[in-house]
């Protein structure tokens, strides 16, 4: 039992390590000298326009059928067409995943968005 115990708050904290290292901003981890990246791709319901107290959100929600992520379209203006475009519907989005701390929500899951098209 107390190894278990043991192995369960090493894991634990190793993810919160994890986390608070994957929490920095950036577009693409990989050009901006990080060490690594979580490439994903999701497939869920699209949501625009979201908006959180403080403007905790990007405004734009991937609801799947594990949870939610939040899609990060700021730099991409042919994406956040799209995105509009597609707004409830079933999409397929692939990208890097982030991790933030949040102020509201206590972490953030945000993919900055490389991919988007309607789910088939």
């Amino acid at each position: 039992m107390t190894r278990t115990i043991l192995a369960l708050g090493i894991v634990t904290l190793g993810l919160l390590a994890f986390g608070a290292a994957a929490g920095n901003d950036a577009d693409e981890p990989a050009a901006k000298g990080k060490v690594g990246y979580i490439k994903v791709e999701a497939r869920g319901t699209l949501k625009t326009g979201i908006f959180a107290i403080g403007g905790e959100t990007t405004g734009t929600v991937l609801t799947t059928a594990d949870g939610a992520l939040e899609l990060d379209l700021a730099k991409k203006r042919d994406l956040q067409a799209l995105a509009e475009k597609l707004d409830g519907k079933a999409v397929v989005v692939t990208g890097n995943l982030t991790i933030r701390k949040g102020v509201e929500v206590r972490q953030r899951l945000i993919v900055t968005v490389t991919g988007l098209k309607a789910a088939k």
